[in-house]
């Protein structure tokens, strides 16, 4: 079941997130809104629009997701969430020219990500499970993360601290720094420096 989301709703984590079901429809997703977690614990977005994405673990069972334009709370943001038992999709098609969205969305730790996004800064912190996705343009913040990551940006740098993981990271025009990383992952760059500080392969 998908949900109408009123530009002024943020549903509180215990007694009224919104139960999961099968998703037949989209709907429009206007500033605020929280959901239970789905049982598949996946979250997608399909970023058509771009904007600056956030991205944060939390000890809570929801997914709370915000919207905004230029720092502005926007009634229509052209943002579309669907909902299912295997995750939640976030879906955005309003011309970038328009204006800049800014996506902040906290899940529950445990819970993977697929990201894919016209362009836009992307930060991630206090995952464990499999995060990958691209973005066409701005830096990848990378925090606190467990699991596996596979994510690049075509221009931008990119951030990896704190973490234990395996997979990649890479930028096409940027530099690359992991700091305080152990695991397997590895870090490139088509034409910036990859710098290590702190890191234990393994």
């Amino acid at each position: 079941m998908l949900h109408t989301l009123l530009a002024t709703a943020l549903v509180s984590a215990s007694a009224h997130a919104t139960p999961i079901t099968t998703p037949s429809v989209s709907s429009l997703v206007s500033l605020d809104t929280a959901v239970a977690a789905p049982v598949g614990k996946h979250l997608v977005l399909d970023l058509q629009a771009g904007g600056t994405v956030t991205i944060t673990g939390s000890q809570d069972k929801v997914v709370r997701i915000r919207v905004t334009e230029n720092g502005r709370p926007c009634g229509d943001c052209g943002v579309t969430l669907a909902e299912g038992a295997e995750g939640i999709q976030v879906r955005s098609t309003k011309p970038a020219t328009v204006g800049q969205l800014n996506f902040e969305i906290e899940v529950p730790e445990q819970f993977d990500v697929d990201l894919t996004s016209a362009g836009g800064a992307v930060r991630i912190e206090g995952l464990t499970g499999t995060i990958k996705g691209m973005t066409e343009s701005g830096a990848l913040d990378l925090r606190r993360l467990s699991g596996t990551v596979d994510l690049e940006t075509r221009r931008g740098d990119v951030t990896l601290r704190e973490s234990y993981v395996s997979g990649r990271v890479h930028t096409v025009g940027g530099r690359v720094v992991l700091e305080d990383v152990s695991g397997t992952v590895a870090g490139s760059s088509g034409k910036g420096k990859v710098i290590e500080r702190r890191v234990q392969r393994g």
